[in-house]
């Protein structure tokens, strides 16, 4: 019966006598005696609506034994119902969050005070759920578990997704139309297309469209979030375009948002009136729903365009690879048997400009299709790969001193990048007898890469990693922006400060800040 109340009666040994004693005292509760750690099971299994407690259980001091309730049930009725007394006990009590404290004693009313204040809190408790519960009969609790459920399948496409927010919604709201608009109030003649519905509305099907004047819709972006209309008539929509077309009863819809834009509106309607106010827990539902809409339809905006993007990127690599470079490597060839013919200072002035259109097609190829976040990491032995790059970096009188034996957890040839270009940069800048040194920062973050040479002002530290940034007129200004970009592929950090020596030292923190 719903009027019955199942109470689990926990003492520190079972005991029949007070259950005995409690179920005598009233009709509607049901009693069950249980130890604290059997008690802890049943509550798991079982569907209780209040608990009965004493202060010091066996395996649980004071009142840990109300924590451990609550971890798991956080408003279930909770009555205090022991020996001790005191007001520091009760002061306790309270404020852990017990619904009721009875003290025990030698009265033989006890029990049916205890029986008094467990009916008052099982009966609060529930007037309190039945006022949270919309016509479906879910709380808010359970709505948004639900939608977290479905919102979070990453399984599902963003269409999949959507058609079963609005079934959802339209089960959860005890309403049959469920549909995702698409609104552009800024055109010439403002419409709403359906983007997807659920229901048999024949108005309300995808790619279905009016003029906005005549949807609900115009009225819900005019809002702050959302509208609610449970009884279309009684609320005056009797001569309204929207009514007339739709012929709508009740109807509850919220703004989508795009980019900070508004893209359209996520909706839930009936033909017939509602009979009760939509509830605060039925408001927040469609609150969320359509803030998720807004955020899957950014993200799946923004994917586009970076896929969109990328196809360029690789277009252009394309370009470079084969349509630069083919010729490139004839005029090479050309100069070489040039050179065979004649002796001119203007054919090196050819081979240095050849070799520095080879140079830019390199880095540039690089960052086209480096510029992805790493997927196949391995640890690496930092110090030995270092010495690795250090061997095709054309350096006959600087000196590499690795003074770590740290490892990393990285995409090895994109490691190798960042260590190639951080040595060219210290060779172009600061002369081929430059001294330059690995090591580890001294809070263990990460690693540093740092020279003796003449380093790198403060005003421009924050702009010798942007694309084409060089001071020397031989770079090709995209050695430091393909350290930043093998960085932030691998979600790491980098900064620049002074090294010892004056010169310039690159802080590279691998650790999660």
């Amino acid at each position: 019966m719903a009027n019955q109340i199942r109470t689990l009666y926990v003492t520190g040994a079972a005991d029949p006598a007070g259950a005995e004693r409690l179920a005598a005292e009233s009709d509607r509760i049901d009693v069950t005696s249980s130890g604290p750690d059997r008690a802890l099971e049943l509550l798991a299994d079982e569907a209780i609506d209040c608990v009965v407690s004493d202060y010091d259980l066996p395996g649980f001091e004071g009142l840990s034994f109300l924590d451990a309730v609550r971890a798991d049930h956080p408003d279930l009725p909770f009555v205090l119902f022991t020996a001790d007394g005191s007001e520091e006990v009760a002061s306790e009590a309270i404020a852990a969050g017990v619904s009721e404290y009875v003290p025990r004693s030698d009265s033989p009313e006890q029990f049916d005070a205890l029986a008094t204040r467990i009916e008052t809190s099982v009966d609060a408790y529930r007037e309190r759920i039945d006022d949270e519960r919309g016509p479906g009969g879910y709380t808010t609790v359970e709505l948004i578990r639900d939608l977290y459920d479905v919102t979070t399948d990453t399984e599902l496409s963003f269409e999949e997704k959507t058609d079963r927010i609005l079934a959802l919604g339209c089960e959860r709201l005890d309403l049959p139309y469920g549909f995702l608009s698409r609104i552009d109030p800024e055109a010439e003649n403002p419409t709403q297309r359906i983007v997807q519905a659920r229901g048999d509305h024949e108005l309300l099907q995808p790619g279905e469209s009016c003029p906005l004047s005549e949807a609900y819709c115009r009225k819900t972006i005019k809002t702050d979030s959302f509208l609610a209309v449970s009884d279309a008539l009684a609320e005056g929509w009797e001569d309204d375009p929207a009514y007339e077309v739709f012929e709508l009863g009740s109807y509850i819809g919220g703004k989508v948002i795009v980019e900070e834009e508004l893209y359209g509106t996520l909706c839930f309607a009936s033909t017939e009136p509602r009979g009760v106010p939509f509830t605060d827990a039925e408001k927040t539902l469609i609150r969320l729903m359509s803030k998720w809409a807004g955020y899957e339809l950014e993200h799946e905006r923004v994917t586009s365009k970076l896929e969109r993007q990328n196809e360029r990127f690789d277009a252009f690599a394309s370009v470079l690879a084969h349509d630069l470079r083919n010729p490139l490597n004839v005029a090479g060839g050309r100069l070489e048997l040039a050179r065979e013919e004649f002796e001119s200072e203007h054919l090196d002035a050819i081979a240095s400009a050849v070799d520095r259109m080879d140079s830019l097609i390199d880095d540039v190829l690089l960052l086209a299709r480096e510029g992805k976040s790493v997927t196949d990491t391995e640890w690496v032995d930092l110090g030995a790969l270092a010495r690795e790059s250090w061997d095709v970096v054309e350096t006959p009188r600087a000196t590499l001193y690795v003074e770590t034996e740290r490892s990393v957890e990285a995409e090895p040839g994109r490691l190798k990048q960042l260590f190639e270009n951080l040595f060219r940069n210290a060779v172009e800048h600061a002369g081929t007898g430059v001294a330059i040194t690995v090591g580890d920062l001294d809070d263990d973050s990460g690693f540093y890469v740092a020279d003796d040479g003449p380093g790198i002002p403060a005003e421009d530290r924050d702009s010798v990693f942007e694309f084409g940034y060089s001071t020397d007129a031989e770079g090709t200004g995209y050695g430091l922006a393909i350290v930043r970009q093998v960085v932030d592929a691998h979600g790491w950090s980098i900064s620049i400060a002074e090294s010892d020596g004056g010169g310039a030292r690159f802080e590279i923190r691998t650790a999660a800040e």
